[in-house]
């Protein structure tokens, strides 16, 4: 009988004491696979994640910085997007729609929308797709994203 109730316990906790549900990874196999649903899904669920800066003030001077989990969460969410959109190419044009919108939002935290207009970027030098008007997005933005596509 104590078999069964730990067995029971054991399975209830692994049902819903552990479960995880964002960010789902995903192999190469199956981003070539994801329906156009389950992308659009995709995007709203990184949309969501993002940090607002109304939510997250900028923090004062001397003030040590912390890093929030939820932050990991949006982070890995734009890098599944990138990493789709390379693979996937039915989802190409939303993902980037998606990139740029996130880069030109005034309202998410700078740091979140300079890794949109990177993965952006990176994107479009890689693919040859011209050159990326960079006054269209923020200059703060700009300026983040330099550091590591220039």
């Amino acid at each position: 009988m104590i078999k069964i109730i730990f067995a029971y316990i054991f399975f209830i906790f692994q049902c819903f004491g552990n479960y995880v549900e964002f960010p789902k990874l995903y192999t190469r196999a199956e981003m070539k696979l994801i329906s156009k649903n389950e992308f659009k899904q995709i995007l709203t669920e990184a949309s969501n994640a993002l940090p607002l800066k109304k939510n997250f003030p900028p923090q004062k001077p001397g003030e040590v910085a912390t890093i929030r989990h939820e932050w990991k969460d949006a982070g890995a969410a734009l890098h599944e997007i990138a990493q789709i959109i390379k693979v996937n190419q039915h989802h190409t044009t939303s993902g980037l729609k998606f990139l740029r919108n996130c880069a030109k939002n005034r309202r998410i935290r700078t740091e979140f929308a300079a890794i949109c207009l990177t993965h952006y970027s990176v994107f479009y030098k890689t693919h040859n797709k011209g050159k990326i008007n960079k006054r269209e997005f923020p200059q703060e933005v700009v300026n983040l994203s330099s550091f590591i596509t220039d």
